[in-house]
Parts: C-alpha cells; structure tokens; sequence
C-alpha cells in the first residue's frame, strides 16, 4: 500500500537521538525501500519497519512478517514517575558469548559492550534494560534468547512496591516485632517466616540554589550554592507472613537501637553492624544479601539514580528584591528498592 511516500519525511533518514544511546552501543544507519516501510493504520504515516510504534502518533505499528524480525526496541530513557517494564538478565552456565554476539546485544540494548560483558560474567539476576511496554520487554527476551541470554520482565508495579519503614524492633522468643512508629499498631513476624535480609546503602545528595534576576530579561545570576549529602546504610527485611507477604526497612540514623539492650553503642554505625548480626542469629533460615554496593556501577546501567527538581519559592534578600530558590535531589533510594524487590522475587522462588 503506498500512502503519501514522496511527500512525507522518511524515518531511516534519521539518526537515533543520541541521548538514549550509550557510546560504543550506536548502531549504523539504516536505509528502507519504500516497500519495506510501516503504514501507521491511525495517522497514515510511513515508518521504518524497525519501529514498534508509530514515531509520529504513537501508535501501535502493523506487524508484518518482514518487519517482525527487523523491530528493534526504541529504549527511550523513562521518568521515574512512568510505569516501566525490567528486563532482568537470569544466571547463566554454558559457553561465553561470541564478540560478535556481545556487539548485537549491546547494541539491542543501547549498552557500551564492555559494560554488558560485566553484567554477564557476574552470574548474578541483573537489569539489562526498562522497558515502555510489556511488548517491548518481550521483544527484547525474545531478541536476547536468539543469543543463548535467559532473562525475564518484571514490572515496576512488582520492584517499586514501598517497604514499611519502622523506627524499633522487639526481639522475642519466637517473634520479632516491628514498630513503624512508638505509638502505632505493632506488625509481628514468627522468626520462621524471615527469609531474607538484603544490606545496602542509601546516598542523597542535595543541591539548593538561590538566584537573583539579572538587568538582562531572560538572564539570572546565581547568588549562593548550597551542597548536602548524606550516606546511610539500609537492611529491609523480607517475611512470608500468613496475612501476606511483608517488608520492614531500617534506616541506620532513624531507627531506636533499644531492642540492643547491653550491647547498644554510642554510634548508630556500630548498632546498625550488631542489629544485622543478631538477626542474622536469630533467623538463621534467612538468606543474606549484601552485594548490592559493589553491584551498583551495574545497576545503574538500567536503574540510574533518581533526579528530582524541585521549587523552594521566593527568599527576601532586602527590601524590594527578591531571589528564587530551587533543589535538586538525587539519590538511589528507588534503585536500592528495585534491587531488593528482584531479591525477594527470586528468594521466594527458590522456597517454592
């Protein structure tokens, strides 16, 4: 079917925006034939047959078989706000990948080969990708099982779920008691029902600035930078409750070490280092994670840290002027979240 190919733009003469690709990931451009290029069934424009969805409407593109073994997922950066789909590479034993195997998945998967040869040679669950669309997702399983690749999608509606975070424990006989605040209702966990313990950290680093407007329209002169971090270790405990499956997080400085008793310290690092230990010996069932710091570089190829900005409003130098203020934040928290998430899907896996 021919619709409109000499009066509209042609998409192979086009270049993928760089800023959803990483260097050494970019593939050649490509050339179609008019035959060969995707009729949107909604706008009526020509696509490439590489393409999933429309890049005009955004529609969902005819399949055909030509174009089924051509598409290529688009992998445009998501915002943490945006339902995305995880493509998780799965352990794998068997023969090493070809070079040339290495540079088509890295390619598929807009990553730099070297980093994809790390995430492989690691024999760990680890995120290729995030994907737009369970579509999407499926397409790269099936493009990565071609190559000898196992993996899985898991859905950020899965890896986002929010811990409860809590603020004391009570170490019983039997039981371990979880406080998310002194005065709410306690959640009680049978030591039995611990099966994992996933150790992290935390880090946030906060950027203010406060602006004055310049003489110029449209120009702005920066009066004061305010720079604040922090780095605070993390232990979300995972449980198979009979009312439901459940997990506490502990936060190093907010959390009453009391439960401690004679072995309570002055400084939070040192409880915090007792407190895993001790449940540690009180759970001795539980697995033990604590390779998510030294898997960070890794993660972050699918799951970079999230970046917020954020306004603080007007702040009065002096009589008659007025500077804006604004934040920035950026911290790994939904990262961490996401990999203990994968941890507990696998861990509970393995006990089934």
């Amino acid at each position: 079917m021919r619709v409109l190919e000499e009066s509209l733009p042609r998409e192979d003469e086009f270049e993928e925006l760089a800023e959803h690709e990483l260097s050494g990931a970019h593939a050649a451009t490509q050339r179609f034939t008019p035959e060969q290029l995707i009729a949107c069934e909604r706008c009526l424009r020509a696509n490439a047959p590489t393409r999933m969805n429309c890049l005009y409407c955004g529609a969902a593109l005819p399949s055909t078989a030509q174009s089924t073994a051509l598409r290529r997922p688009v992998l445009k950066k998501l915002e943490e706000w945006e339902q995305g789909f995880n493509v998780v590479l799965l352990p794998r034993a068997g023969r090493e990948l070809t070079p040339e195997e290495v540079g088509v998945a890295a390619s598929l998967l807009r990553l730099d080969a070297a980093r994809l040869v790390e995430i492989v040679e690691a024999r760990r669950a680890l995120p290729l990708a995030r994907a737009s669309s369970v579509a999407e997702g499926e397409l790269i399983l099936k493009r990565l099982g071609a190559l000898g690749l196992a993996a899985e999608v898991f859905a950020d509606d899965e890896l986002l779920r929010q811990p409860a975070r809590i603020r004391a424990l009570t170490l019983g006989e039997d039981a371990l008691v979880c406080w998310p605040t002194l005065d709410a209702e306690p959640r009680r966990v049978a030591w039995s029902e611990v099966f994992l313990l996933v150790r992290g950290r935390v880090v946030t680093k906060r950027v203010e600035v406060e602006e004055r407007r310049g003489q110029l329209k449209g120009r702005s002169e920066i009066v004061e930078v305010r720079e604040i971090a922090s780095d605070e270790a993390v232990l979300d405990i995972h449980a198979a409750a009979e009312t439901g499956d459940e997990c506490f997080r502990v936060m190093a400085d907010n959390f009453d070490y009391s439960c401690l008793g004679a072995d309570k310290r002055l400084l939070a690092r040192e409880n915090f280092v007792t407190l895993v230990e001790t449940l540690r010996a009180r759970a001795p069932s539980a697995a033990f994670d604590d390779e998510y710091v030294s898997s960070r570089a890794l993660l972050s190829a699918a799951w970079p840290p999230a970046e917020r900005t954020e306004s603080l409003g007007l702040r009065r130098e002096r009589p008659g002027r007025l500077n804006t203020e604004a934040a920035t934040v950026v911290t790994n928290e939904a990262q961490f979240t996401r990999y203990s998430r994968l941890r507990r899907r696998l861990a509970l896996r393995g006990r089934g």
